[in-house]
């Protein structure tokens, strides 16, 4: 017997929204075609004078359905410090449209140092109802190159959860034990970033994230604003 019309019909991805500081590439159950150009900067708010601006410039890209890949370039001022490439596959999601999975694989290589990131996740996702839902992004990191530190690997725990407000507004707690905006020698040891955020959706693929926390680490707090402007097609 055929499949009926309904049958054929893909059924909608758990809507999940995505941290500020460790987002997806692209969202858990992105479609064939689905693109997106982003930029994320993290404005210092004390230690000014030896932290400067970190942004990077990044697209997105379905090439399948429930596969997407990014290539991204991250920045200290002025200067591009890496190249970031990373995949995105979504393993599936539950019947009752709550939870959805995927795993990550990110690279990135530095260009002022010899060092090479690798970089593997695993993303489960939960949507307990129409306003509260949760994501964790959980891995390990591996440095390869003649400059890698001591230490040469880090377990990454990240997880967020979000308030959908409204069909515009998002306001979401996101927690990292590590930044992921530092880019080359560092020890790998374990910090933790909180990140309060809001997201809002202005219309027409646009979308503007926006956030004010701080990263810990032996005793001294770094303190940042963090923006992120989306265009989706």
């Amino acid at each position: 017997m055929g499949l009926s019309a309904q049958d054929k019909v893909k059924p909608k991805a758990v809507d999940i929204p995505e941290p500020l500081m460790f987002d997806l590439v692209r969202g858990l159950g992105a479609s064939k075609g689905e693109l997106e150009i982003n930029t994320l900067a993290d404005f210092p708010m004390n230690h000014i004078d030896s932290r400067g601006v970190e942004w990077a410039p990044e697209i997105e890209y379905a090439v399948i359905d429930g596969l997407a890949f990014e290539l991204e370039f991250p920045m200290h001022n002025f200067e591009l410090e890496a190249i970031k490439v990373a995949a995105q596959y979504t393993l599936g999601q539950s019947k009752s449209n709550k939870f959805i999975h995927g795993i990550q694989v990110i690279g990135e290589t530095m260009l002022n140092s010899r060092i090479t990131e690798l970089s593997m996740l695993y993303i489960p996702a939960y949507r307990f109802n129409k306003t509260w839902s949760a994501i964790g992004l959980f891995g390990v990191m591996i440095e390869m190159g003649a400059d890698v530190p001591s230490k040469h690997h880090t377990i990454l725990l990240n997880t967020s959860v979000f308030a959908n407000l409204n069909e515009h507004l998002v306001l979401g707690l996101e927690l990292n034990n590590t930044d992921t905006m530092q880019q080359g020698l560092d020890s790998n040891e374990m910090s933790l970033l909180v990140l309060p955020q809001m997201h809002y959706h202005i219309g027409h693929g646009y979308e503007l994230q926006f956030g004010i926390g701080a990263n810990f680490e032996n005793s001294v707090a770094q303190a940042s604003s963090v923006l992120r402007f989306i265009k989706t097609f």
